[in-house]
């Protein structure tokens, strides 16, 4: 049996091979195993440790938490991945920001157009949070219905929010 569109098959193929050092270059950075996990997912808990000086869970498919910091505080990572449309007011993705038993931090990696906007790391009660944002969703104690517009709020008022119990990471982070 022959493809019916041979073209887009070779044009796939192409992109995959030129996608695969990228990838394999990238996973050198991170560590010595070549992971077959989804290279942001392990970019994500990398950076984040790196950023709160943390060290990654033994196990990287362990339940609930990827990091556990010096102070023996441990942290879920996750990331939320965007277009870079300025003039947009929605994204396709959102997230849902939760508590989790035993986590002391929710990490979301935030990355627009494939660049890093910047890391919101949520405290376990997220009420206030929820509150700053003028939420409306159920549950405001433990989830967190996570946009464009919300990030938008952290990022341009990041004091404001660190004085709710947040840490907020923006570019160049240093």
């Amino acid at each position: 049996m022959s493809a019916d569109n041979p073209e887009r098959a070779a044009e796939l193929l192409a992109a995959l091979e030129k996608y695969r050092p990228a990838r394999e270059r990238l996973l050198s950075v991170l560590g010595p195993k070549m992971s077959n996990r989804d290279p942001l997912a392990e970019f994500a808990e990398h950076f984040v440790a790196a950023l709160m000086g943390g060290q990654l869970a033994e196990n990287p498919v362990q339940a609930y938490w990827d990091i556990k910091l010096t102070d023996g505080a441990k942290v879920q990572v996750k990331y939320l991945v965007n277009s870079a449309h300025p003039g947009s007011k929605a994204w396709a993705n959102e997230h849902l920001v939760r508590s989790l038993p035993g986590v002391d931090w929710y990490a979301l990696v935030i990355i627009e157009g494939f660049k890093v906007s910047g890391v919101a790391a949520f405290p376990p009660r997220l009420g206030g949070v929820c509150h700053a944002l003028g939420k409306q969703h159920g549950d405001q104690d433990t989830t967190l219905q996570f946009g464009r517009r919300n990030w938008l709020a952290i990022r341009d008022h990041p004091d404001q929010f660190r004085d709710l119990g947040m840490r907020v990471w923006l570019p160049p982070f240093r």
